[in-house]
């Protein structure tokens, strides 16, 4: 299905080549920074029951059912242990989203620069490849940024670490144990993993947006933008799933162990222990509410950004700035 330029220069800041000279009043970053960090703390609310679920399931050595874990942590625990190492989640989704998306539109907008400028080489990438690229590198620069919360987040969702600790008391604990790199356990195949992840997402995002969106998307995106994100969120989750387990099962051992010797194994090597301990479906035990809460946290996190970049952006045209306005003619 054809989509005209103007089309596409509404979707997620794309824009296709065109021969028509373009100058763009650029969006200052720092309101992607901001729209990131409202989409990330609103959707870490929203999701936050099933990403402890998640977590459980994942760390458990036997299977289980999705229901059975979550009656067990309501009988064991009460209804708000669901939000059991909140603080750093928030934390760790606020500075990842806002790092991320702050990342993306710069690196987009430098790639769609060159293009537009016709410097080589970038002057022959299809949109697609850039949402790729930018993608994939906002993922890694935002997952190295925010990885000690993801850690502490784990620690305390497991429910084998910080009973009765604050996240202070055991940021101090495991500092004085092993260091500022026992904060990084399992960064590896999070690294590995979080590469392919954004990038198909924000790839698939822009191609899926770019057949379905069409004319008309003005303010009222957000709704589409949150069907499309679910869609692509769904997609890359489950392409990359098994690195997630084992980044988890990488920080559950450096948490709980008494020794640093699991800390140094290699992704490869806990990944076939798992699988040679309790089977090739170990490495999905948990699958459900993660592709679930995928589809929903990356379907509200669009929903969320554009809905408060349109706000931002609006608020910054009356104010005189015209921040996203197009001039033809340069």
């Amino acid at each position: 299905m054809g989509v005209s330029v103007a089309g596409r220069q509404k979707k997620f800041g794309h824009r296709e080549p065109s021969t028509k000279k373009v100058a763009i009043k650029r969006v200052p970053p720092y309101v992607d920074v901001v729209a990131g960090g409202v989409s990330g703390l609103a959707v870490r609310l929203i999701t936050a029951p099933l990403d402890l679920v998640k977590i459980r399931l994942q760390l458990s050595p036997t299977a289980t059912s999705t229901l059975s874990t979550a009656r067990t942590v309501i009988k064991n625990e009460g209804i708000f242990a669901f939000f059991k190492g909140n603080l750093a989640a928030t934390y760790l989704w606020v500075t990842y989203a806002a790092v991320q998306f702050g990342v993306y539109r710069g690196l987009q907008g430098w790639l769609e620069d060159c293009d537009t400028e016709s410097y080589f080489p970038y002057r022959s990438l299809p949109p697609s490849t850039i949402a790729f690229i930018a993608g994939a590198s906002a993922g890694l620069t935002a997952t190295l940024a925010t990885y000690p919360f993801d850690y502490i987040r784990t620690a305390f969702a497991s429910n084998k670490q910080g009973a009765g600790q604050s996240i202070f008391g055991f940021m101090k604990g495991t500092y004085m144990r092993r260091g500022v790199g026992g904060f990084y356990a399992g960064v590896l195949p999070a690294c590995y993993s979080i590469v392919p992840l954004m990038g198909l997402n924000f790839m698939a995002y822009d191609v899926l947006m770019g057949y379905i969106g069409g004319e008309g998307m003005g303010k009222s995106s957000a709704l589409l933008a949150g069907t499309v994100g679910a869609l692509s969120g769904g997609v890359s989750k489950l392409s990359v799933y098994p690195m997630d387990t084992v980044k988890k099962r990488l920080q559950k051992h450096a948490f709980t162990s008494a020794s640093v010797s699991f800390v140094r194994m290699s992704p490869l090597k806990c990944g076939m222990s798992i699988v040679r301990d309790e089977g090739a479906k170990a490495l999905y035990r948990g699958l459900a509410p993660t592709v679930v809460k995928s589809m929903v946290g990356t379907g509200l996190t669009f929903a969320f950004y554009n809905a408060t970049r349109n706000v931002l952006v609006e608020a910054g045209g009356e104010a005189g700035l015209g921040w996203g306005e197009e001039e033809e003619g340069r």
